[in-house]
């Protein structure tokens, strides 16, 4: 029997024993569809018919009278004695009744155990020979598209003439904070060694070195260090010039060596120059920075 599923069309081939002339509900193992399939009628084989127990011959049929002879008739011919009518034989001996055997008992049909889909041999057409997966419909790809409202994100491109604006007044703050401490806290010493600005020890009298110190190595393998100085009154009356300390420091500001000496004038009118010059050969080699105070000043 071929079963045949009425949601995906799969064929199944069943006993018919598995249905029953009842039928029964069954599952398609592909697509897990339940229905009721009808059963079938199983033709049963008729039994012989029984031969009759002893055959009795018919009898011969009576025979028919003459009609009467009308008297002219019988005149113009001669009478006709009717046919004799044999006598019926004597019946045979009745042939004995074959014996019939025995009817046999037949066992009741078990009911056949509940048979599914799945216990069955699938049988496929042709066209539904692929895979149950194949034939299902693909899960449509979901596809996100963006609100009406949604905006990208703009990348805002970087303005050069903004960034320059923005370096210029950097700069020109810290120039300008640059300016407020020297005009506050004054020059500082390297400055003063390099001439570029002048040095106030005592009142009214600067310090300035009109050129940068000299350095050089000798023949004999010494260092030779010079320098000229000039000392300064810029106040409006005359001034006491006080001898000067020459210090010389290191790069990390620590006092290497030093010495005293005296400018070439012991007093400074208004606005009059005094010079220190010095020159040695015995300085350090660690000597990097040099320094100008007068005796009784701070250090």
């Amino acid at each position: 029997m071929i079963l045949i599923c009425p949601q995906c069309a799969t064929r199944y081939v069943v006993p018919d024993s598995a249905i029953g002339s009842s039928g029964r509900q069954v599952r398609c193992a592909a697509c897990r569809h339940n229905w009721f399939q009808e059963g079938i009628e199983i033709q049963r084989p008729e039994p012989a018919p029984a031969e009759p127990a002893s055959a009795v011959p018919a009898s011969p049929a009576p025979a028919q009278p003459m009609p009467p002879v009308q008297p002219d008739v019988a005149a113009a011919f001669p009478p006709v004695s009717a046919p004799a009518v044999p006598e019926p034989a004597a019946p045979e001996p009745p042939f004995p009744a074959p014996e019939t055997a025995p009817p046999v008992q037949r066992e009741p049909e078990a009911s056949p155990a509940p048979v599914t889909a799945e216990q069955a041999v699938p049988r496929h057409d042709p066209v539904d020979a692929a895979p149950v997966a194949a034939r299902q419909p693909a899960p449509e790809e979901f596809v996100h598209y963006p609100d009406e409202a949604y905006e990208a994100p703009v990348r805002r491109r970087r303005n050069p003439a903004k960034l320059w604006t923005i370096g210029a007044i950097v700069f020109f703050l810290l120039v300008s904070a640059a300016g407020a401490a020297l005009v506050y806290f004054g020059p500082p010493s390297w400055a003063v060694n390099l001439g570029l600005s002048a040095r106030q020890d005592e009142a009214g009298l600067v310090f300035y070195l009109p050129k940068p110190p000299e350095r050089r190595n000798l023949p004999t393998g010494e260092e030779y260090f010079a320098f000229s100085a000039r000392i300064l009154n810029d106040t409006d009356q005359e001034l006491p010039v006080p001898p000067v300390v020459v210090e010389l420091r290191d790069d990390q500001g620590r006092l290497v060596f030093s010495w005293m000496t005296k400018a070439d004038k012991s007093r400074l009118k208004p606005n009059e120059e005094a010079r220190v010059s010095e020159s040695r050969l015995d300085i350090p080699k660690n000597a990097r920075n040099l320094e100008l105070r007068f005796v009784d000043s701070a250090s």
